[in-house]
């Protein structure tokens, strides 16, 4: 969906947030395990986690306190693909919404997002899929 529709259908907020650009990092799960660099992060939030052997990305979010959450980007109201910005991940078929934790903002998804185990290894985050 455009931001240009986003913006007939949807508050300004929601526009903005979800136009923003988001990093998508690539990485390929070896033992069940997807590694990012620490410094793949930067300054970032968030990144995309993209791995080519999974239907869904996964979105690694840092926190205020230098932890990390790895989300899985699919909505548990039906299964679409879910949209990230710094403000929660946001579902264009139905307009369900997630904060950053992954719990439910708003309807008619009721559950939270699937979580995965995060370690970070000195200069490596790594998520257990």
């Amino acid at each position: 969906m455009s931001c240009g529709m986003m913006a007939a259908g949807g508050s300004l907020l929601s526009l903005l947030s979800s136009c923003k650009s988001t990093s998508i990092f690539k990485a390929e799960a070896v033992n069940h395990q997807l590694t990012v660099p620490l410094s793949a992060m930067n300054d970032k939030k968030i990144l995309i986690v993209r791995n080519a052997s999974s239907e869904y990305d996964i979105l690694l979010v840092k926190k205020p306190d230098n932890h990390f959450t790895a989300l899985e980007m699919k909505c548990t109201h039906r299964a679409n693909p879910l949209n990230a910005s710094d403000g929660g991940l946001y579902c264009t078929l139905h307009g369900s919404r997630f904060d950053l934790d992954g719990n439910v903002v708003a309807e008619p998804a009721t559950q939270p997002l699937k979580k995965y185990p995060v370690v970070v290894n000195n200069s490596l985050i790594q998520i257990s899929i």
